[in-house]
C-alpha cells in the first residue's frame, strides 16, 4: 500500500475538532478498499454488498458532523506503468487485490453525490490529484488544506498536508480492549527539514525504497533497501544520476525493472492532475437518502436520520 515512509514521517497527533473549516481531498478508492477489508460483510435484501455504503455513511457523516468540507477523489484509468509492473514483474499492489466493482464505485458516488459532496474524477492517479489541490500550483478556489489518506505516495506527489487515520472508526477492537484510533497531521516541509533532503531526494528515496509502480524496489548486493539504508544513500549521492552510477563499484545499486530510474522519476513527477472540478458543498438530500439507503438497501431509518441530523445540528 504504497512507499513505506513510516519510520521517516513525523506524526502529530491531533483532535478532529481542529479540522473544523478545513478542505480534505479524500483518496476515495483507499477509503473502499478500507471499509471491505476490515468490516464484515454485509448484504441487502436482494444480496447485493452493502459493507462501502455502510462504511462511507456514517464515517463520512460523523466528520461531516465535525465540521470538515470534504471532497472525495476517484483514480483515472491505468496507467503505462502500472501495466508493466503487473505483466513483468507479478506484483500486484493494494489497490489491485481487492475488487472493485464498477457497481460499487458507481453507488458510492451517487451517495456521496446525495450527501451534498464534491466527487472529482482525477486523469491518473487519485492521490497525485489529491496532493496537487493542496499546493500553490493549485488556484486558491479549487485547493483544499490537506489529503485524506493512509497512503504515505501522497507525499511523493508532493502533498503540503496529509492527515493520516481520518477515516478510520474512532476506535479498533482488540482481542482485550479497544483501543483509540487518532488523526494525525504529517506536513512534508517538516519531513524534509528534519532529513535535510529536497523534494526530489524524498522521491529518489521513495524509488529505492519501492512504490506502488517498483514495488520490489532497487537493492544492494542482492538485498532490498529499507527507509534508514536509502536516506542515507541519497544523502551520499543526491542526484538521480549519481545515485545509479555504473561506474561506482562499491555500492553499487542494482535495478530489476523493466522502466529505467529515470523514467519512472519523471512519471512521478509528472503525473496528470487536472483543474476540471468545482469545490462546491451542498446540503444532503435527506428524502433521497432515505430512499437510496433506507428503503432500497434496507439500513436502518432511525439510525440514518439520526447520522443526517447530526450534520444539521
Amino acid at each position: 500500500m504504497g512507499v513505506n515512509l513510516k519510520s521517516l514521517v513525523l506524526k502529530k497527533e491531533i483532535k478532529l475538532s481542529q479540522l473544523k473549516g478545513k478542505k480534505i481531498a479524500i483518496d476515495t478508492y483507499l477509503v473502499l478498499y478500507q471499509f471491505l477489508k476490515t468490516m464484515p460483510i454485509f448484504t441487502d435484501r436482494k444480496g447485493r454488498i452493502t459493507t462501502h455504503l455502510l462504511g462511507l455513511f456514517f464515517r463520512t457523516t460523523h466528520l461531516m458532523a465535525e465540521g470538515l468540507k470534504l471532497c472525495f477523489i476517484l483514480d483515472g484509468p491505468l496507467r503505462e506503468i502500472k501495466r508493466y509492473r503487473k505483466i513483468i514483474s507479478g506484483q500486484f499492489s493494494f489497490r489491485e487485490t481487492t475488487t472493485l466493482t464498477s457497481e460499487i464505485i458507481k453507488e458510492s458516488i451517487e451517495l456521496l453525490t446525495l450527501l451534498g459532496l464534491p466527487v472529482i474524477q482525477a486523469p491518473a492517479e487519485g492521490e497525485a490529484q489529491a496532493a496537487f489541490m493542496t499546493t500553490e500550483r493549485c488556484p486558491l478556489a479549487k485547493r483544499v488544506w490537506a489529503v485524506g489518506s493512509q497512503d504515505y505516495d501522497c507525499l511523493i506527489f508532493g502533498a503540503k498536508r496529509m492527515v493520516f487515520n481520518l477515516t478510520f472508526s474512532r476506535y479498533r477492537k482488540l482481542p482485550s480492549d479497544h483501543k483509540p484510533i487518532r488523526p494525525y497531521l504529517i506536513e512534508l516541509k517538516e519531513i524534509l527539514k528534519e532529513h535535510k533532503i529536497s523534494f526530489n531526494q524524498l522521491i529518489l528515496l521513495s524509488i529505492l525504497i519501492g512504490t506502488d509502480f517498483n514495488p520490489e524496489g532497487a537493492k544492494v548486493d542482492g538485498e532490498g533497501i529499507g527507509p534508514k539504508r536509502a536516506l542515507e544513500l541519497i544523502k551520499k549521492y543526491p542526484k538521480l544520476s549519481i545515485l545509479f552510477s555504473k561506474r561506482r563499484k562499491k555500492e553499487k545499486i542494482e535495478w530489476d525493472f523493466e522502466v529505467s530510474p529515470d523514467i519512472l522519476f519523471s512519471y512521478i513527477k509528472t503525473m496528470p492532475v487536472t483543474l476540471d472540478y468545482k469545490l462546491k458543498w451542498v446540503p444532503p438530500d435527506k428524502r433521497k437518502l432515505i430512499k437510496f439507503l433506507c428503503e432500497e438497501r434496507d439500513f436502518s431509518k432511525e439510525r440514518v436520520k439520526a447520522a443526517l441530523n447530526r450534520i444539521k445540528e
